[in-house]
């Protein structure tokens, strides 16, 4: 990769890691997903700045261009960040129904309590 491309990367990457502290400072985003986002922005500058490791990666991955590998990479990131977001939603869904529940008996209970 051209050093033009490698410093735009990294400054992008620097961007995104701004943007991520930012985020969990203003507390749109939470400590252990920022941790993610900032491993994933971290590796990618590390892969791209450091040309032996761009293309250890590729030849790894079994690409034949580095821009593929660290597309494949990326997908697989993404797909593995799915999976985490998906398992979270499951468990506040879970959450919201047992919630939704006990407020329900509360209040018939306390419906009853009152009709004595």
């Amino acid at each position: 990769m051209s050093i033009h491309g490698v410093i735009f990367i990294d400054i992008v990457s620097l961007g995104f890691i701004i943007l991520v502290v930012n985020l969990v400072r203003k507390h749109r985003l939470t400590q252990g997903f920022a941790l993610i986002w900032l491993f994933a922005i971290v590796s990618l500058m590390v892969i791209v700045t450091i040309p032996g490791v761009m293309d250890l990666i590729t030849l790894a991955v079994g690409a034949i261009f580095p821009a593929s590998a660290i597309s494949l990479l990326a997908f697989v990131f993404i797909f593995l960040m799915l999976i985490v977001i998906s398992m979270h939603i499951s468990i506040i869904s879970k959450r919201q129904v047992d919630l939704i529940q006990s407020m329900a008996i509360f209040e018939l209970s306390k419906k009853e309590q009152e009709e004595e």
